[in-house]
């Protein structure tokens, strides 16, 4: 991040100096990212896509042997553990075996990063960073040029399934501050001439400013939008409120990432511009990877690392709970069993009308901060779909301060009412009880994260520590 003197100055500088700035940025960024490898990892990801069960199989166990060995061999931390564990890693095969290696949780990566980066990577092909923080003290974390090129070579594919491709100009919308908080007047976006994007900020999407939005993405050009969820969302609900229409501008697909997608902002999405939505479930750690594809299921990239339920329910079916990943394409800062504090729901015996043959997560169901705890102890996830078709509200918020209470933010709009309230209210008793006390707060905005990102509920509670008690 940069600092507070970068910031001020970048303020100072006219836009077209400003526009000179991220240029310089984003070539950076795309030098890192999509250097000479990427297009072989590209190439490989595309022609493994159509690969059968077995062969889907046999070639991630061959990446699983490979990760295990080179984190036994070259990171201290790992060394530490096996000889604890008395384990031999050429004995790890497949993910059966893995699970004889404990699980790693948030806090140790945190207090022992330094002893999770690999010697075999000297420290000039380092690129360091961190996680967002969205729920918690940032990750300090270190990756290969070659594992940025994984991350975004997962992405290329995605896009590919929709006839997209690297070259196409697109909409970001992402947490990065390019336009000053200070600027009060369009343009609330910069052009990024390096990746062929234009970054729109997170943070001037007023409701005076939104209309600007519309208008910038109306023009010509954009193949395709990406970013945060609750963004795309919130321009999108304006131009469905008004009437608006993108004409033969109106993108191919929308791509959404770093957040939950919940289900009222896809049809937000999808009512506004007619376009499909592409999630993906990926993180800064690069210890998973997962792309919805056309026909709506997620699919593990199994080339890109594990994927491993830590069960909550389970049927014959399926199995939700936690995310446990193993990360293949990160080999300077490799994560194995690590809790993401996810939550996911894997079919157990799916087969994707699509034809590809990898494990297939029916959602993504939230961080397990998105939680709600009753007062009889029931643990519910997932309440974004009160909303889905309560047009009268153009976002909300849930927050527990207590076991035994919630609060429910709501931005209205015009036509909201209390009969609307009482609506919402019974969708709310009919999954929470009556034993629970909500109350509800209008408010003109969902106050964003410091990195821009929107979380649909707000927990004073240790959930994370409720649910593994059970």
């Amino acid at each position: 991040m940069a600092s507070a003197r970068v910031r001020s100055l970048y303020g100072r500088l006219p836009v077209g100096l400003q526009q000179i700035v991220v240029a310089v940025a984003g070539w950076r960024s795309y030098r890192n990212r999509f250097g000479p490898r990427f297009r072989e990892i590209l190439a490989e990801l595309e022609a493994s896509d159509r690969l059968g069960p077995e062969a889907v199989r046999d070639d991630q166990a061959r990446r699983l042997r490979e990760a295990v060995r080179h984190a036994a061999a070259s990171v201290p931390f790992y060394r530490e553990r096996f000889r604890a564990e008395g384990l031999d890693p050429a004995r790890i095969h497949n993910l059966d075996d893995l699970r004889q290696l404990p699980v790693l949780d948030k806090e140790t990566v945190r207090q022992r990063a330094a002893e999770l980066v690999s010697e075999a990577i000297p420290e000039r092909q380092r690129v360091t960073g961190h996680s967002s923080g969205t729920t918690g003290t940032a990750l300090p974390l270190v990756y290969t040029r070659e594992g940025l090129a994984w991350e975004y070579a997962a992405s290329g594919r995605q896009r590919g399934w929709w006839g997209l491709s690297l070259g196409d100009r697109f909409a970001a919308f992402g947490g990065q501050m390019v336009v000053p908080f200070e600027q009060k007047t369009p343009p609330f976006w910069r052009y990024d001439r390096s990746r062929k994007r234009v970054l729109f900020s997170l943070y001037h999407m007023t409701p005076a400013n939104l209309e600007h939005y519309a208008r910038e993405l109306a023009r010509p050009g954009y193949r395709f939008w990406q970013g945060y969820p609750s963004a795309i969302a919130l321009v999108c609900g304006w131009i469905r409120e008004h009437g608006f229409s993108l004409g033969a501008a109106a993108p191919r697909a929308i791509f959404t990432s770093s957040e939950s997608l919940l289900d009222a902002q896809r049809a937000a999405i999808t009512g506004a511009t007619g376009a499909p939505v592409a999630d993906r479930y990926a993180h800064s750690e690069l210890a998973v990877s997962v792309s919805q594809c056309p026909e709506g299921r997620y699919h593990v990239d199994t080339e890109f690392g594990v994927v491993e339920i830590d069960a909550h329910e389970e049927t014959d079916d399926q199995v939700r709970g936690e995310v446990i990943a193993t990360g293949f394409a990160n080999r300077a800062m490799p994560l194995l069993r690590y809790r993401t504090g996810d939550v996911a729901t894997l079919e157990k015996r799916a087969l994707c009308p699509c034809g590809r043959a990898r494990p297939v997560l029916s959602r993504i169901d939230g961080r397990i901060e998105d939680y709600i705890v009753t007062p009889d102890g029931r643990r519910i996830g997932r309440m974004d779909h009160i909303f889905k078709d309560a047009l009268e509200v153009k976002e909300a918020q849930i927050y527990q301060p207590s076991q035994g209470r919630i609060v429910v933010r709501f931005v209205p709009r015009a036509d909201f009412d209390e009969t609307v309230r009482r609506r919402l209210e019974q969708e709310f008793r009919g999954r929470l009880g009556d034993e629970i006390e909500i109350g509800w707060e209008r408010v003109d905005a969902i106050p964003r994260q410091p990195n821009g990102k929107f979380r649909a509920v707000v927990s004073d509670l240790d959930v994370a520590k409720l649910v593994r008690s059970r």
